[in-house]
C-alpha cells in the first residue's frame, strides 16, 4: 500500500507546525525581553559612566577638550552613539540627532520643565555644566543593536527556524498519520472483499494505541478469513455429505425398480441415508442457532444424572464401534443452565470420542466438584479416549467451526461442527472447554462449568 497525503495528515502537520511556531515565537519574545532588559541596564550603566567622564573633561579642558574627547573612538563604545548638545540643541561634532530626541533635550533638559507636565521620559539625559556656567545635554543612544547580530543574520535565523518547524511538523505528522492512512486503506480493501489484507507489521508492532488498533484489525481480518474459508470448506463438505446419501437413495430406488419391487424392500438403507442427511442438516442448524445468541434457559441441572442418561443412550453406538464407556461421577453435581444445550454439548464430546476410539478400547468420563483459581466452586467433566489424538499444531483449532481434523484417520462422515457446538454451549454457560493430547495416546477434553450453590 502506498502512503498518500490525506486531509488528516495536512491538518496534523498544521497543528504541530502551529504549536512549534507558537513555542518558538514565545521563546524568542521571552529571550528578547530578557536580553533587552539586560541591554538596557548595560546602556544605562554606560550612560552614567560616560556622562561623568565627559563632565570631568569639560571641567578640566573646556569645550575644545570635550570635542577632542568625543572624537577619540576609544572613549565611546561601538554599540552606542554619544551626543553632547549645546543650548541650540546642536551636537558639538555636528552630528544629526533624531528630531524627537532634539525636542526632548530642548524642552526638558536644557530648557525649563513645566511643573505639572505628566510626561515621564524613559531615561533623562543628564546636564553637564562648564566652569563658565554653560549647560550641555549629554545623550547616549543605542545603535539599533540586534540581539543576534545584523538584520541579515536575523532573517537567516528566521528562515532556518521556519525550515526546521516545517520539517519537524512533517515528520511528526507522517509518523502519526501514516498508520492511520495504512489502516484506512486496509479497511477499504477488507470491505471490498479482500480478507487476506493485513496492516504491515511495522505498524501493528508499534507500542502505542495505533499499533494496538492495527494489531486488533489484523486479528479481526484473520478471524474473518478463517470463518469465510471455513464456510467455503463447509459448503464443499456439505455438498459431498448430502450428495452421497442422495446418490445411495437414488441407487436403492433404481435397484428396487429393476427388481420390480417396491422401494419398501430397500427401506432400511433409505432410512439410514435419510437419518444421515438429517444429522448433517441438524448440526448446521444447531450451530447456527448458537452462533446467533440463543436464549439460555436458567434451570437447576444435575450434571451427574444427565451424564448417566447420555452414557446409557450412547452405549449402543459405543458397542457398534467396539469400545466401552465408563462413567465415574460424584453425586449432586449441580449447575444452573439449559438442560437441552448442556446435553447436546456432552453428547457431541462423547460421540467424537467414540468415533475415534479404536476397537477394544475404553472411553472414560469423569465428573468432579473442584475449585477454580479464584476459589469458586466449579464442575469439571473430562472425557478421555485412546484414539490417534490431534497434531500439536492443529490442537488449538479443534473447537473452530467447519474444521475437520484427522479426517483421513476415520471413515465416518463428519460436519466439523461437533466440538464447535460444544464450545458455544459452554461459553453460553460461562464455562470453558479445553482439549489436550494424552501421554499414552488419545485425546482428553475437559469442560469446566460454574457450580450452583444450594442453600
Amino acid at each position: 500500500m502506498q502512503f498518500r497525503y490525506s486531509r488528516f495528515y495536512v491538518r496534523t502537520a498544521l497543528y504541530i507546525g502551529g504549536a512549534l511556531a507558537v513555542f518558538v515565537v514565545v521563546g524568542a519574545l521571552s529571550f528578547g525581553a530578557i536580553a533587552t532588559w539586560e541591554l538596557q541596564g548595560y546602556v544605562e550603566t554606560r550612560h552614567s559612566t560616560l556622562a561623568h567622564q565627559a563632565a570631568e573633561v569639560l571641567r578640566e579642558r573646556g569645550e575644545p577638550g570635550l570635542i577632542d574627547w568625543m572624537r577619540e573612538e576609544a572613549n565611546v563604545p561601538n554599540n552606542v552613539s554619544v551626543y553632547i548638545l549645546n543650548s541650540n540643541s546642536t551636537d558639538l561634532l555636528g552630528k544629526t540627532i533624531p528630531a524627537q530626541y532634539a525636542n526632548f533635550i530642548r524642552d526638558y533638559v536644557i530648557g525649563s520643565t513645566p511643573e505639572n507636565d505628566n510626561f515621564q521620559p524613559v531615561r533623562l539625559a543628564p546636564r553637564i555644566v562648564s566652569v563658565d556656567g554653560t549647560s550641555y545635554a549629554f545623550l547616549v543612544i543605542p545603535k539599533g543593536v540586534s540581539l543576534w547580530g545584523s538584520n541579515a543574520t536575523v532573517i537567516g535565523l528566521l528562515l532556518v527556524a521556519i525550515m526546521v518547524i516545517v520539517s519537524v511538523a512533517w515528520l511528526i505528522a507522517r509518523t502519526i498519520s501514516r498508520p492511520v492512512s495504512e489502516l484506512q486503506m486496509a479497511v477499504r480493501e477488507l470491505a471490498s472483499g479482500d480478507v487476506g489484507v493485513r496492516v504491515p507489521e511495522s505498524i501493528s508492532s508499534r507500542n502505542d494505541e495505533l499499533g494496538a488498533l492495527a494489531a486488533d484489525f489484523n486479528r479481526m481480518a484473520g478471524r474473518l478469513q478463517q470463518l469465510i474459508e471455513g464456510r467455503e470448506s463447509l459448503f464443499q463438505e456439505m455438498s459431498h455429505e448430502l450428495r452421497s446419501p442422495l446418490a445411495r437413495l437414488q441407487a436403492a430406488i433404481e435397484l428396487a425398480a429393476e427388481r420390480n419391487e417396491s422401494p419398501v424392500s430397500e427401506r432400511g438403507q433409505i432410512e439410514l441415508e435419510i437419518a444421515r442427511m438429517n444429522r448433517v442438516i441438524g448440526e448446521m442448524l444447531r450451530y447456527s442457532s448458537l452462533d446467533n445468541h440463543v436464549t439460555v434457559k436458567q434451570q437447576l441441572l444435575r450434571v451427574n444424572r444427565q451424564l448417566q442418561n447420555i452414557v446409557a443412550t450412547e452405549q449402543i453406538e459405543a458397542s457398534n464401534a467396539g469400545c466401552e464407556l465408563q462413567l465415574d461421577t460424584e453425586p449432586d453435581l449441580t449447575i444452573i443452565g439449559d438442560p437441552e444445550l448442556i446435553g447436546r454439548g456432552f453428547e457431541n464430546i462423547l460421540r467424537n470420542a467414540i468415533r475415534f476410539a479404536p476397537a477394544g478400547s475404553r472411553v472414560s468420563i469423569q465428573a468432579r466438584r473442584e475449585s477454580d483459581a479464584a476459589g469458586q466452586p466449579q464442575i469439571t467433566v473430562t472425557v478421555n479416549d485412546n484414539g490417534p489424538g490431534i497434531d500439536a499444531e492443529q490442537l488449538q483449532r479443534v473447537f473452530e467451526p467447519y474444521v475437520k481434523l484427522n479426517a483421513g484417520q476415520n471413515s465416518q462422515p463428519s460436519t466439523g461442527l461437533g466440538l464447535a457446538i460444544v464450545k458455544r454451549v459452554v461459553e453460553h454457560h460461562y464455562g470453558s472447554v479445553t482439549a489436550e493430547n494424552r501421554d499414552g495416546g488419545g485425546l482428553c477434553v475437559t469442560v469446566r462449568l460454574p457450580a450452583a450453590e444450594l442453600s
